[in-house]
């Protein structure tokens, strides 16, 4: 290495260590990354205290580390790099075989956590008197394996789905959709739309039709068919959390569609929603949802506490969903099914489940989570009470 070239070398190292260091003083902090969907850290002015436990140096590294200048370009490089490489994962992330599909770290329990989980659906259906069914959306790497990595090791089997179905008590009646919700040919045109977001972690509204379909079959009740050639695209340009958290900026976005109209097929569908509650009076989707990042919480505006749908052209009667963020994308399909469909989330409600099906006259309970999220779910517990 000759002396011209060394002075070169230094020259451009200064340049990017003191370039950038320069750049981060300049260029103004961000509140959040819509890339990562993720609040940034702020820079706190250090006090005595935190100077001397080494909280201030902790948190600024932190701060320095979100503020860093081109973070974004940086979190692609690094996804993109590790995909170059042949690494089958980033963040927790694993990358499809199609080069487009996304998927999420899928958590795994014990049976004994399961039997556990599962015990709170059966109390359930002990402490009612009407109908109680449940149901668990598979994971995306459980309904399409064959856009899995080799060998990655945290996916899901559907081993969730099959022991929780072997647990039930006589009380509860289970419906299984791992038949269902995929793909085996790999044929999206033959499937028409994939069931799950490639970006996301969510079931599309085709994925959210299929599962509406085999909970029907499973409740003994008649499918409204619907004209799926009729949808309606509303988004192109869907990036879901799985995206935000792979960096795998090469990705094509998602697009969201619809087939049920706002006020359902005959245009009766009211939809009264309990954010604080009181009632508000709220709808099927919220088009303005697809203007932020956030853009699946165009369904029913987000996560709830209680959500009310009527319906007085249906021939259902009244049913209560126990819900995950799953059942706001299948909401319109029930919402032509039940003259009521309430939408109850155990994150954000402490009622009684018990007392409010006898308050509010319903008639059939149904269960419904994606497998991930009962797994995980730390209010289950709530089922029982």
């Amino acid at each position: 290495m000759n002396k011209k070239y060394s002075i070169f070398i230094t020259v451009l190292f200064c340049m990017f260590i003191f370039g950038f260091g320069i750049a981060h003083f300049i260029v103004p902090d961000r509140e959040s990354s819509e890339q990562e969907n993720t609040n940034l850290s702020q820079f706190k002015a250090p006090t005595l205290e935190t100077l001397r436990s080494g909280e201030f140096m902790e948190k600024f590294e932190k701060y320095y580390n979100d503020q860093f200048p081109l973070r974004d370009q940086w979190v692609h490089l690094k996804a993109r790099s590790e995909w170059a490489l042949g690494k089958q994962e980033n963040n927790k992330v694993y990358f499809g075989t199609d080069g487009r599909t996304l998927f999420a770290h899928f958590t795994r329990i014990s049976r004994e956590d399961l039997e556990r989980r599962v015990s709170f659906v059966n109390k359930l259906g002990e402490n009612l008197d009407v109908p109680v069914y449940f149901s668990l959306v598979p994971d995306k790497s459980g309904a399409l394996p064959y856009l899995l990595p080799d060998n990655a090791p945290n996916v899901d089997d559907n081993s969730t789905i099959q022991q929780a179905k072997e647990l039930c008590g006589e009380k509860v009646s289970f419906i299984d959709m791992t038949d269902w919700l995929g793909n085996p040919s790999g044929d999206e045109e033959l499937m028409g739309i994939s069931s799950f977001y490639r970006t996301d972690h969510h079931w599309t509204s085709m994925g959210a039709y299929w599962g509406y379909v085999v909970l029907m079959e499973g409740m003994g009740r008649d499918i409204h068919v619907l004209a799926w050639d009729q949808k309606a695209l509303v988004s192109d340009s869907f990036y879901g959390t799985t995206y935000s958290a792979s960096g795998a900026g090469w990705v094509e976005p998602d697009s969201i569609y619809t087939i049920v109209p706002e006020g359902g097929t005959k245009g009766r569908v009211t939809v009264t929603r309990y954010p604080e509650g009181k009632p508000i009076e709220g709808g099927l989707y919220y088009p303005e949802k697809l203007e932020v990042k956030d853009k699946y919480a165009y369904f029913l505006g987000g996560n709830q506490p209680l959500c009310v749908i009527r319906n007085p052209d249906a021939a259902g009667g009244k049913l209560l969903v126990v819900r995950d963020s799953y059942s706001d994308s299948l909401a319109p399909f029930l919402a032509e099914e039940f003259q009521e469909v309430h939408l109850f989330d155990l994150r954000y409600n402490n009622m009684s489940l018990k007392k409010y099906v006898e308050e509010n006259g319903i008639d059939q309970v149904l269960v419904l989570y994606s497998s991930n999220n009962f797994n995980t779910d730390q209010n289950l517990f709530k089922l029982g009470l």
